[in-house]
């Protein structure tokens, strides 16, 4: 399908605000036409050539020049909507830019709606649609890991893996009409058995590891949410403050300081944190502190990553170990013990007697901190899948491929249960329909209206 007739639009595609340099960016069938209107080129060229830049000034209708700019043109479809397409770089003055814009929307111009740009690069063919919907995480991308994933989007690489499923369950349905067309030339017992094998193989093991990934990298796109947690006065305030390198808490040696959450975002290694500073965990009969420490057992919940605190200078009462042993055992947590500056009290011994590995460190003179960063991103990386290929990059994709993967067990049931290939052949016919929705071959108006809506105008 083609859709290169497409009226032409026009959006700035550099974010608001001042800078060097800002673009508008034109696509469709008038984009030269229009922007050769109010572009003089220094060499007096009339008609530009693809792929070449030119450098000359920007006029308005009354031939007044608004800026001196730079005309890219591509002409389709090697470009990035398939079309014809003009990027116009003028400096970063939003007013500038706006004038720009209104000059090439006074000739017929349409604004683009959000997206429109890469909706027209899916539409034209240049992309599938799992490509489109990753130009929105690597837009989004906070981190170097997250970055990284959307990369592999872009280039495509969850689309091949997809598409070559849907071409091992096409040939099973070739297969399939086959033994229905000529009963007597096949052994249909052999080649059930086959295709149960390849079904149950190859294509059960992709799905089933699609759905696994993506659950282990989507605390990547989001940030890992990571509590400090321990007793009262252990430095979990200054621990905070220590990783975020800034006076994010209150300090102070009175227990119970901290009564509400505080929340701060951190990058260590590429990889974005949510670091959370608690109440300490006690008991108490302060009805503040108690709410305080209500939502920090609520946070640690729903946490990632545990970073349990204590005294170092102290020894260690029977309900922080009780508690350090639960959480050792149950989640994602790693002991610190704090003050390395005092004299030991007796908890590295006792957590050593006890087995629990345990990290020693200072938060007030920073000895230990490295080690702890370190240790916080080999515990987190361990999580993320080795094959950055395999990477579903949202839920509605997700959701697709658990349909799938459904629809093909259900075929190898009935293969089981020994029901006829006609029914089969529904199944992973369904199966072959999902995947084709995740590449964009058969998707609805409405559902691509939602998908690019998330994106920014002037992509």
């Amino acid at each position: 399908m083609s859709y290169l007739d497409f009226d032409t639009i026009a959006a700035i595609a550099t974010p608001v605000g001042r800078g060097g340099i800002g673009i508008i960016r034109v696509s469709g069938e008038k984009a030269v036409e229009v922007a050769m209107t109010f572009f003089r080129s220094v060499s007096g060229i009339k008609r530009p050539k693809s792929h070449r830049v030119y450098y000359g000034t920007f006029v308005d209708a009354k031939v007044e020049v608004l800026d001196e700019v730079i005309l890219f043109y591509m002409k389709g479809p090697k470009s990035y909507t398939a079309e014809d397409c003009v990027e116009i770089q003028s400096h970063a003055s939003p007013v500038v830019m706006r004038q720009i814009l209104d000059c090439l929307l006074d000739e017929g111009v349409r604004l683009a709606e959000p997206g429109e740009f890469t909706k027209r690069a899916y539409l034209n063919g240049r992309i599938n649609l799992s490509q489109a919907e990753a130009v929105i995480d690597l837009i989004n991308a906070r981190t170097t890991t997250s970055h990284e994933m959307a990369i592999s989007m872009v280039k495509g690489e969850l689309g091949q893996k997809i598409g070559a499923l849907r071409e091992t369950l096409k040939g099973i349905t070739v297969t399939l009409e086959a033994i229905l067309d000529f009963p007597d030339d096949v052994d249909e017992a052999i080649q059930a058995e086959a295709i149960r094998e390849t079904l149950g193989g190859v294509v059960i093991q992709t799905l089933e590891s699609l759905i696994g990934n993506f659950d282990d990298s989507d605390i990547f796109r989001n940030g890992i949410r990571v509590v400090i947690a321990g007793p009262p006065n252990s430095g979990k305030s200054s621990l905070l403050n220590r990783l975020s390198g800034q006076d994010r808490a209150i300090v102070t040696n009175v227990p119970g300081t901290t009564r509400d959450l505080i929340d701060e975002f951190i990058h260590i290694d590429g990889i974005a944190f949510q670091v959370t500073d608690t109440a300490g965990l006690r008991v108490t009969e302060d009805p503040v502190e108690k709410i305080g420490i209500e939502r920090t057992l609520s946070r640690i919940e729903a946490s990632d990553l545990i970073l349990y605190l204590v005294d170092g200078s102290l020894g260690l009462e029977a309900p922080v170990l009780n508690q350090i042993r639960m959480y050792v055992a149950t989640r994602q947590c790693m002991v610190l013990v704090n003050k390395a500056d005092l004299t030991p009290g007796g908890a590295v011994d006792l957590l050593s007697e006890e087995g629990l590995a345990h990290l020693t460190v200072s938060v007030k003179t920073g000895e230990g901190m490295e080690a702890v960063k370190a240790a916080v991103v080999s515990r987190i990386l361990e999580r993320l899948p080795e094959d950055r290929s395999a990477l579903v990059p949202n839920r509605r994709q997700v959701a697709l491929v658990r349909k799938a993967l459904n629809n093909v067990e259900n075929a190898v049931e009935g293969i089981d249960s020994q029901l006829s290939f006609d029914a089969i052949s529904i199944d992973i016919r369904s199966a072959m329909d999902l995947m084709g929705e995740i590449l964009g071959e058969e998707v609805p108006v409405d559902i691509l209206d939602e998908i690019f809506s998330n994106f920014c105008i002037g992509k």
